[in-house]
């Protein structure tokens, strides 16, 4: 039996529908130019960082963690430099431990590590006999 007109539209209304759907873009990729290149493993892990504030906040991608005895922060000017934040985690004014995904091995740009205090050359040496490199 041969399909009606109406069936025929519907039918292709359905298919249009469906690649509509297909084609519909799932997320967005934005450039990064925290990594610079694959020349040593990039290496990563999860810890529990110790944050000491009043009010909510972000250790942002790129940010430079110490680490004390097992006990990781915020890098501090007096800090030994340990690894380095994978994605931007948040935490409330009520925490004062939160896990965080950390680099522990790679090569990044210098120009994109941040810190609240300059980056020392101790630092630099720190972190590349921990297996990170900046370029």
């Amino acid at each position: 039996m041969k399909p009606t007109k109406w069936q025929h539209i519907l039918t292709k209304q359905k298919e249009e529908i469906k690649m509509s759907l297909l084609n519909k873009q799932a997320y967005t990729v934005t450039k990064d130019k925290l990594i610079y290149d694959a020349k040593h493993p990039i290496d990563a892990t999860a810890v529990q960082v110790s944050v000491a504030s009043d009010t909510n906040g972000i250790l942002k991608r790129g940010q430079i963690l110490d680490c004390a005895g097992g006990v990781y922060s915020i890098h501090a000017e007096d800090g030994e430099a340990g690894v380095i934040v994978a994605e931007d985690t948040g935490y409330a004014s009520d925490d004062t431990e939160i896990i965080v995904p950390v680099y522990i091995s790679g090569c990044f740009r210098a120009s994109e590590v941040i810190t609240d205090t300059e980056i020392t050359a101790a630092d630099i040496e720190t972190l590349r006999a921990r297996g990170i490199y900046l370029k």
